[in-house]
């Protein structure tokens, strides 16, 4: 019986430890070659990208603030802590499958787009996953993840 239960603990540790080893990491995120860096720094400036990621952040943190009483000090603690370097990567993943071609023709595109002084709107690219991104990044904002000061 004793022999029985030995051999049933050692198995099963056995087990437990294969199954910790046979367990990998996720691959790395994607991101662009290198050269292809520039090209997506120029989408990003030429859609104000930063800027629209700012407005559309601080937006969301004051309409929360508001709706929740939030007091002016803690408001202001978390408009300070939207940074745009938290959340670039996620640009620079969406990008990491296009030519240099492809990013080429895409720069062309919102330049051309955004080239007219008369109109106030800015032609900014995103997609699901950029979106999906922008919203855990505010709602990870306005729970002060990154507030850096307290």
């Amino acid at each position: 019986m004793k022999t029985k239960i030995n051999i049933i603990l050692t198995f099963s540790l056995l087990l437990c430890f294969l199954t910790t080893i046979g367990q990998t990491n996720p691959p790395p995120m994607g991101m662009p070659k290198e050269s292809n860096n520039i090209l997506v720094d120029k989408i990003i400036l030429a859609t104000k990208h930063e800027k629209y990621f700012i407005d559309y952040c601080t937006k969301k943190v004051k309409n929360y603030a508001m709706e929740n009483n939030w007091t002016s000090e803690k408001t202001t603690q978390i408009l300070e802590s939207i940074n745009f370097k938290y959340y670039n990567y996620t640009i620079y993943n969406s990008y990491a499958f296009y030519s240099s071609d492809q990013l080429k023709k895409i720069l062309e595109a919102v330049i051309i787009l955004n080239e007219d002084p008369k109109n106030k709107l800015t032609m900014i690219l995103t997609n699901s996953m950029m979106q999906s991104n922008l919203e855990l990044f505010v709602d990870s904002v306005i729970r002060g993840k990154y507030v850096t000061t307290k």
